[in-house]
Formats: structure tokens, C-alpha cells, sequence
């Protein structure tokens, strides 16, 4: 999808929410409107599509992986 696309998607939700304003359209209480509807595109999220398979990219990625595996374990439990 490319950012003309996006942004064409983007106007469009935010017409029908105005219509939906206009006709009265009541949100329920549990719902939450997000701030941003781009940012929910999951092209423009960080590591997606545009992301190089680099080995140095990759050990990065093992080496975070295994730091948080580290802070979840109990160390005095074992």
C-alpha cells in the first residue's frame, strides 16, 4: 500500500466519522477512538516491509530477544 493509498484510506475513515457526527451516531462507552489511523497501518510500523534482513540487524535482534528472556527469569527461584 503506498502512502497515497494510506492517506486516501485515512480520509476516508475520518469522512465517516464526521457523517456519523452529523447523523447522531452515538460511540459506546468502551470504545476508544485512536488518535492517529495511519499509525495503526501495519506498513508504517517499525521492522516492517522496509526492513533489511542484515546480519548485523539479526544479532541484534537474538541479543535483545535473549536480554529480556534474562530479565523475566526468576533467578532465585533456581
Amino acid at each position: 500500500m503506498s502512502l497515497k493509498q494510506t492517506l486516501k484510506k485515512a480520509k476516508q475513515i475520518e469522512r465517516q466519522l464526521e457523517q456519523q457526527a452529523v447523523t447522531g451516531t452515538q460511540h459506546s462507552i468502551g470504545t476508544v477512538k485512536p488518535r492517529n489511523y495511519l499509525a495503526l497501518d501495519p506498513l508504517l510500523r517499525k521492522g516492517g516491509i522496509h526492513e533489511k534482513e542484515d546480519i548485523d540487524i539479526v544479532r541484534k535482534k537474538r541479543r535483545r530477544e535473549t536480554k529480556q528472556q534474562l530479565r523475566k527469569t526468576d533467578w532465585l527461584l533456581e
